[in-house]
């Protein structure tokens, strides 16, 4: 999980792969790295939010650029 600030916010970063994930869509998020699991636990925990941004290769398995 990497975080990025936005307008003065941090946010962690949840990488998608084969889905592109628009403002408002409903849609099922397959969750298996580690990293990843523990973002959305997080989040869900504290009920914040996270940044999720198409990943450009689905082979990758540890995307951070």
């Amino acid at each position: 999980m990497v975080e990025k600030s936005v307008s003065g916010e941090v946010y962690p970063v949840l990488p998608l792969r084969d889905i592109v994930v628009f403002p408002h869509m409903i849609v099922p998020l397959f969750v298996g790295r580690e990293k990843s699991v523990k973002a959305l636990e997080d989040v869900m925990r504290e009920d914040k939010q996270i940044l999720l941004v198409a990943q450009k290769n689905a082979a990758q398995d540890d995307p951070t650029t």
